[in-house]
């Protein structure tokens, strides 16, 4: 199936992000050595997208200026959103009414902080018997006690209805939405302004969406302060026995992670030190772990548990 165009959603306000967050946006935070919004582009690319394009609204104006003179977005179409931010369906939807799109064509949706890496010949093999659907989304399987919603799914896998996570019992094994989605742009019902994923694009109540169960596939989350840390540190520690997973071979290829600056032992990269994660251009010493580093500097001194990028730093809980 001929994907037509790729929407990354990079428009956010990166409330869960912390301090650092309110100076550099979730988008820019790097995976070693490349930004998450860079990466996502290039995955886009790897699937055989030729129109990508990128929403912004909260320091929009910090993200397009680092990317307009990085090769990786030459192509790439920032959509603003003013002055109001128009949550995902709407985002959908000024998409859309872009004169070049025109409401025509297969459109992917991707979160910029979350990487359910699935290789191209897998997602094409996926989606082929899905090519007339309005919407297909696809789904996880989460525990209810990470803070999930529960999509309710019928036997055919057409949605029947979403449950709040604070109406399931904790503990509890269910599906959720990933994020990503297709999106038929030719059926959708036209909208202007600001508008809901589930009443705009999806409105599961009218329409058949469907789901596809994502299984065996691995899933990388960067989206909150404390699952940016957990997941940089796994990256690091399944790499030493997991060498050849397909998203770490997608990070080498994208000299996204150097595999020379991975210390096995230590569980470190570009550093010394037990689990010291330096991404700064400049090698660290024996610094106290573990802790992430970020940013052009490296602090003068560093406390366990934290995150640092310049001058500002964020403990995880």
């Amino acid at each position: 199936m001929q994907i037509d165009h790729c929407l990354i959603l990079a428009a956010g306000f990166g409330t869960r992000m912390g301090a650092i967050g309110k100076k550099l946006p979730k988008v820019l935070w790097p995976v070693f050595e490349k930004p998450l919004i860079e990466l996502q582009v290039q995955y886009a690319r790897s699937l055989g997208i030729k129109n990508i394009y990128i929403n912004l609204h909260y320091m929009g104006e910090q993200i397009e200026e680092f990317c307009k003179n990085r090769s990786a977005f030459e192509g790439v179409t920032f959509l603003w959103e003013k002055p109001e931010i128009l949550d995902i369906g709407g985002a959908v939807h000024n998409l859309a009414s872009q004169t070049s799109v025109k409401y025509q064509g297969k459109l992917l949706v991707l979160n910029a902080d979350q990487f359910f890496y699935i290789k191209p010949e897998d997602l094409a093999r996926i989606l082929e018997p899905h090519a007339k659907k309005p919407a297909v989304l696809f789904s996880y399987w989460v525990n209810t006690s990470l803070g999930y919603n529960a999509l309710e799914i019928a036997p055919t896998r057409v949605i029947t209805g979403i449950t709040k996570n604070k109406d399931l019992p904790q503990g509890k094994t269910v599906e959720t939405y990933t994020g990503i989605s297709l999106i038929d742009l030719a059926q959708l019902d036209k909208i202007a302004g600001k508008s809901a994923f589930f009443d705009s694009v999806c409105p599961y109540q009218t329409k058949k969406i469907t789901s596809i169960l994502l299984e065996n596939v691995d899933y990388w989350d960067f989206g909150t302060v404390k699952r940016f840390w957990e997941t940089t540190h796994q990256i690091i520690s399944r790499y030493r026995v997991e060498s050849t997973n397909p998203f770490f071979r997608f990070l080498v290829n994208e000299r996204a992670l150097k595999t020379w600056k991975i210390d096995l032992q230590n569980l470190s990269y570009h550093a010394r030190g037990l689990g010291v994660i330096n991404m700064t251009p400049f090698e660290a010493g024996l610094l106290n772990g573990p802790v992430i580093i970020m940013g052009e500097k490296l602090p003068s001194k560093t406390e366990a548990q934290s995150i640092f990028w310049n001058d500002f730093s964020e403990e995880v809980s």
